[in-house]
């Protein structure tokens, strides 16, 4: 962060200034002080001095802002509001670099490359970013190339893993009006989790970055900027996650304790049966191709941005996340294609009435192919699921300067979105090779004791099948005709053979209206937005009732403050928030083999968020983020509840089965939430300053299951962080040391039942204590 500018210091102008903060939140370049919603933001500075190279660690610094791994890419949950992993649906929170939607949670792996400004938008942003951000929007802006020779060299060392990344960047002209900007990244790491049984480091990662930015002004009216960009990622390993046991189940198998070792929350894990050929691991590759096209008329700008995009990840992985030979993924595939298209006609901006005016159109396809082998069970589930999507909407947002203080806004949206899914899942003898319900007869290892109580050494594969699906709760009427003992059915509802093929249509329209006073150090606002996402079809399910799942929407009403304080050298933002959400797509581990989706029915969230800084010395800086929310859901019956050998939910419904979770909190959901930053910048002599930063980050307790299981509630932590750096003022070097998590706390950011053992838990971690050499080089 800097004061008044890059090159000239408070002392140098008698007074502590900040910097302004410019956002394109709104589609035109904007002070933030300016927009009225809650945005916090993260500039190139401030991600370069920290070395945040992910979004989870971006989000640890934001308040009512989180995002965790998962199996299929990550959790990005704002204001208590996410979807969970599942292939069959969008995040909730959308992102977007350049202005080009990524909706898919893969697609967070190539966002942090050379990267200008990082705006989170907190709140549904229906309006001018669309469909499915009805929690809020994650809005990138990659550097541009410069109109003179310039560049840079970060490279950094991580000492505690291992771990090395550089990136670089090189920009000028190459002819008038004709720049050009090439960018990379380069990271080979061997991760931060120990597995005991590969003895190896895990994820190890190969990565690859690189992008072409071309810039050509060919008159004075008219600019066409591309930007093209190729990813690759090869990684030995598949997530850092690790099984971990209730003691009650520890002590009940003793066998399964020693097999993990540790089987409690550390950065140990033991994964995988390399007996059975079992190798974690995968290549993602991605490429993104933007094209934007301004023309200046007299009073208007009209720009045309294309967005080319696709992705092929294959991984396979233990979904067991023990030594055990119970569930692995040989086969996880995964493809996306998209390619979007939006115009805008938008008023020049200054004027009593402004507006901008727009289309978008959208058509996306993903293809997922899975083999699961359940071993216990002797089968192969193979999986295909197809999902395809058109998308067109109109749009538009009208501002009105009502008098010298008061102005109004109103955004309004209409979306039509056709889509068409289909899923086939085949249950294969793991033996034959053959479809179980074709097999003449079998004896699968985990039906081996019910058998027995029935005296039978096998049955056959159409028995077999039928047993597996959601007809027999117990093996009585299947095996003997009547309900004679009321033998359970240790693997009901587990999977069932299906083939299925359905279509949707959905509208939605989602206005917004906004009011805001204006002062000369301060802005007041309120704000009511509707936001909407689609519904779609679920692609991990095993059982043909869970296909669909319907849309979901947002209410959110907020009022704010942005102000400026201490004659120009603090800001403070503030937004109170109250948001209504009816069907929220959830998506859950049903315990065996598979995740599915199911609609919430109701909830509500609110909360206040605080952004400030202060420029309070002229060394010194301090800037901060505050969340505090409170989420409940209002109605959500036929919930799963959560698992346990010690512990029983008290909100069972009187099927026996589900729970209802109405009056209870989501998951990802802390209370608390934000981080403290103190920077101080000194001259040391006429060619050197040393600058130091502390950073504390910080939350309340939170579930990392959407079962609420107290056994993988993350309790309430706090993380420190600090960076010492020194910098040559002549030739724009500087060396530090970063270090992270300072107290070494070993936390979880997401979770899910051990397949096929209750009271076990596979828990997502994040890192512990590390320590970073970095050297930086800037040149123009």
């Amino acid at each position: 962060m800097s004061y008044a500018n890059d090159e000239t210091s408070a002392s140098d102008v008698g007074e502590r200034q900040l910097e302004v903060i410019t956002v394109t939140a709104q589609k035109r370049t904007q002070s933030v002080k300016e927009v009225p919603l809650s945005v916090a933001t993260v500039n190139r500075e401030a991600i370069e001095d920290m070395n945040i190279s992910n979004t989870e660690e971006l989000s640890s610094r934001i308040g009512n802002f989180s995002v965790s791994q998962s199996g299929q890419g990550f959790n990005i949950y704002m204001r208590g509001l996410g979807s969970g992993p599942n292939q069959g649906f969008e995040q909730t929170v959308g992102t977007y670099v350049d202005g080009i939607y990524r909706g898919r949670g893969h697609l967070m792996r190539s966002t942090f490359l050379d990267l200008e400004m990082v705006e989170v938008l907190r709140g549904p942003q229906g309006t001018l970013f669309g469909m499915n951000t009805t929690a809020g929007a994650l809005n990138l802006t990659t550097a541009a190339p410069t109109d003179y020779f310039s560049g840079y060299l970060n490279g950094n060392y991580d000492m505690t893993d291992q771990g090395l990344t550089f990136e670089g960047a090189v920009s000028g002209p190459l002819a008038d009006n004709f720049q050009a900007r090439f960018a990379f990244r380069a990271v080979d790491s061997d991760g931060y989790m120990t597995n005991s049984v590969t003895e190896q480091n895990e994820v190890q990662h190969e990565t690859l970055l690189g992008r072409l930015s071309l810039a050509w002004q060919p008159t004075d009216r008219l600019s066409i900027d591309l930007k093209l960009q190729e990813d690759k990622d090869e990684f030995v390993g598949d997530s850092n996650t690790k099984g971990i046991l209730e003691p009650a189940l520890a002590a009940a198998n003793p066998a399964l304790a020693a097999s993990l070792g540790d089987y409690g929350v550390s950065l140990t894990s033991a994964k995988t049966t390399p007996s059975l050929g079992e190798v974690e691991g995968g290549e993602f590759t991605a490429s993104h191709q933007t094209l934007k096209i301004e023309y200046e008329l007299d009073e208007h700008t009209l720009t045309a941005i294309s967005g080319w995009q696709s992705y092929q990840v294959d991984t396979s992985n233990d979904g067991d996340r023990t030594p055990r030979p119970l569930l692995f993924r040989s086969v996880s595939d995964e493809e996306y294609d998209q390619f979007s298209q939006e115009l805008r006609l938008a008023s020049q901006g200054g004027e009593t009435f402004d507006y901008i005016l727009g289309a978008y159109y959208q058509d996306s396809e993903l293809n997922y192919d899975e083999h699961f082998l359940a071993y216990a069970l002797q089968f192969d589930g193979v999986r295909q699921f197809g999902t395809d999507s058109e998308v067109m909407s109109v749009f538009g947002k009208f501002d009105w300067q009502l008098d010298d203080n008061w102005s109004a806004s109103l955004g309004l949206r209409y979306t039509h979105e056709e889509k068409e899914g289909s899923r086939d899942l085949t249950l294969v003898d793991l033996v034959s090779g053959e479809p179980i319900s074709q097999v003449p007869l079998i004896t699968p290892p985990a039906l081996k004791p019910a058998l027995d109580q029935f005296g039978l050494p096998a049955i056959p594969g159409s028995v077999y099948s039928l047993m597996l699906g959601a007809d027999y709760p117990y093996l009585d009427p299947l095996l003997l005709g009547s309900n004679t003992q009321n033998i359970a059915n240790p693997i009901y509802r587990t999977g069932a053979d299906h083939s299925i093929r359905a279509e949707r249509t959905e509208e939605s329209f989602t206005p917004a209206l906004s009011v805001r006073y204006q002062l000369e150090d301060a802005m007041f606002y309120a704000s009511v937005a509707k936001g909407a996402k689609s519904g779609g079809f679920d692609a991990r399910a095993n059982l043909p009732e869970n296909f669909e799942f319907d849309d979901e929407s947002v209410l959110s009403y907020e009022i704010g403050s942005k102000l400026t304080l201490d004659s120009g050298a603090a800001d403070l933002n503030l937004a109170l928030f109250y948001m209504e959400f009816s069907d929220l797509q959830t998506s859950t581990f049903d315990g065996n083999t598979g995740f599915f989706v199911e609609n919430g029915a109701k909830a509500t969230s609110y909360g206040l968020e605080l952004d400030g800084r202060w420029a309070f010395a002229d060394d010194w800086m301090w800037s901060g983020s505050l969340g505090l929310l409170d989420f409940s859901w209002d109605e959500f019956s036929g919930a799963k509840c959560f698992t346990s050998l010690s512990q029983t939910s008290t909100n069972i419904e009187a099927n026996g089965s589900s729970c209802d979770l109405s009056g209870q909190p989501n998951a990802l959901s802390p209370k608390v939430s934000g981080s403290t930053w103190l920077e101080y910048r000194s001259e040391l002599s006429s060619d050197y300053d040393i600058r130091v930063m502390a950073e504390t980050v910080f939350k309340s307790s939170y579930f990392t299951n959407a079962d609420l299981n107290p056994f993988t509630e993350q309790e309430a932590f706090v993380k420190y962080n600090a960076q010492i750096a020194l910098i040559n003022t002549n030739s724009d070097w500087q060396l530090g040391l970063i270090l992270k998590n300072l107290s070494d706390e070993i936390t979880i950011n997401s979770s899910y039942d051990m397949p096929f053992t209750p009271g076990g838990y596979v828990v997502y971690t994040e890192p512990g204590r590390t320590a970073t050499l970095q050297f930086s080089y800037k040149f123009d």
